[in-house]
């Protein structure tokens, strides 16, 4: 086990994310220092679509994204566990995960700014620790505890199960049993990019659900109490536990419902896959800034979204027909509401941006992700869609011009 990291002077928090993982599990490894202001060829072998550290690379294989990384460990030594064994407690876990991603960054935003910059930087660091405070930790000592006994909720509630006749001959069935038969609701709106992300992988998955649809304008109570952090679709609600962001919930699903796999077997592909579904959610605003936006802002984001389809191109796909090989996955899953979401976008932008020519990978790619046949029967109507998206960059254009 190696560690590709950047310590004195400024200690990088990421790599101390790392560390601390390996020190908690125990594990021997090799520190190599980085130059980050001189980038070795090791970190950009490892490391070639973002360049930048940390990198564990174990049995020479790279894995790369500090949060990835740990839940890689996690996999790989059991010792310890970082996760919980409950897959809604495990989806919970990825949520606080995934917001001290998208928000923490303000914090550095503190330091590297003044005036009006440094003060919606420090009002945006109060938001993010009055949601820890307020949804995040309740009474517990760290994010997630376990004790040694089970919830009386949930095991009252497998017991009553177990007593229905449907159950009676299962003498062995267990818990997660008991949650595949639970209710399964998904509240979104369509043609939300997000909201298709989770109906495909139910789908996929042959999993019956309740669609409940969301104004997104006058939001429910019932969105307002199963998501208060973000108060955003799409919210799973699976046996009345809620979980929310949309590819948090795919995993929740290839968790709890084994058909089909979307995440491969091997830990080191599956944190493979993790990244380009990160990448996706970090990379894939661009497109949608470019409905945003005229001008110079818009040719950044045409500029960022070119960046992102030709990182795709070349490191993503490969020869395969999908990200993980012959079968759709979950990077697939991630990326297909980006670049069929950019098909839409281009035509309400008038720019030209996939073109076959120049990413003949990603174009055969999404030529063989809309033909899976769940997919297919799931797309929207085009000129209606199309239509939409129009609509919808004239009304943001027209409210930011006023």
């Amino acid at each position: 086990v190696k560690l590709l990291g950047h310590l004195p002077s400024l200690p990088s928090p990421f790599v101390y994310r790392v560390i601390w993982a390996l020190k908690i599990k125990g594990i021997h490894y090799e520190f190599v220092e980085e130059d980050i202001a001189n980038k070795s060829p090791s970190l950009l072998k490892c490391n070639p679509v973002q360049k930048r550290i940390p990198v564990l690379v174990h049995a020479g294989k790279p894995t790369c994204e500090s949060m990835i990384i740990v839940q890689y460990i996690d996999e790989v030594w059991p010792q310890n566990p970082l996760l919980p064994s409950d897959p809604h407690e495990r989806a919970v876990a990825r949520f606080w995960v995934k917001f001290a991603e998208d928000k923490s960054p303000s914090v550095f935003k503190i330091y590297r700014s003044a005036g009006e910059e440094m003060e919606q930087a420090v009002m945006e660091t109060k938001e993010m620790l009055q949601a820890i405070e307020d949804h995040g930790l309740g009474n517990k000592k760290f994010f997630v505890i376990k004790e040694n006994l089970p919830d009386w909720d949930e095991t009252v509630a497998f017991f009553r199960a177990r007593r229905q006749p449907k159950f009676r001959s299962l003498s062995t069935h267990n818990y997660i049993s008991v949650l595949i038969m639970a209710e399964v609701k998904l509240l979104g709106k369509l043609p939300s990019p997000f909201t298709f992300r989770v109906t495909w992988a139910l789908k996929i998955k042959g999993i019956p659900y309740e669609f409940v649809e969301e104004d997104i304008t006058n939001k429910s109570p019932l969105l307002l109490k199963y998501n208060p952090v973000h108060k955003k679709i799409p919210v799973l609600v699976h046996g009345e536990k809620p979980i929310c962001e949309s590819m948090i919930i795919v995993e929740y699903l290839d968790e709890v419902w084994p058909q089909n796999p979307l995440l491969p077997i091997d830990p080191h592909e599956k944190a493979v896959a993790r990244f380009w579904v990160k990448f996706a959610d970090d990379k894939g605003p661009s497109v949608y800034k470019m409905l945003c936006n005229t001008g110079e802002a818009l040719e950044q984001a045409i500029k960022e979204t070119l960046e992102m389809l030709q990182a795709i191109e070349d490191h993503g796909l490969g020869d395969t027909k999908f990200f993980g090989g012959d079968q759709i996955g979950i990077a697939d899953i991630a990326f297909g509401s980006v670049i069929y979401g950019l098909a839409f976008v281009q035509e309400a932008v008038e720019v030209k941006l996939l073109e076959a020519q120049k990413f003949p990978r990603l174009h055969g790619w999404l030529k063989n992700f809309m033909q899976v046949p769940v997919i297919e029967e799931t797309l929207p109507d085009w000129d209606e869609t199309v239509a939409s998206f129009r609509a919808s960059r004239e009304a943001i254009l027209k409210a930011a011009a006023s």
